[in-house]
């Protein structure tokens, strides 16, 4: 399974964005392939992260009260 690794960036320093990208995107492609070995077709993988990001991003805009946090004080 992919380690994530800390923001080496401050909260607003542009190439946080870039990082979050980076680290994101090494580990779905580490959860595709071990669901492809497992012996899930690739496309219903991505169908399926596809719809759980949104489900997330919906819980987090509709969530009532939420405690804004930085990870590691960044």
């Amino acid at each position: 399974m992919t380690n994530i690794r800390s923001p080496r960036y401050n909260a607003e320093d542009t190439a946080r964005t870039r990082e979050c990208e980076n680290v994101c995107s090494t580990a779905i492609t580490d959860v595709v392939r071990r669901a492809v070995a497992a012996g899930w077709r690739e496309e219903e993988i991505a169908l399926h992260l596809a719809d759980a990001a949104e489900n997330y991003v919906m819980y987090l805009a509709t969530k009532a009260e939420r405690r804004l946090m930085a990870a590691n004080n960044n």
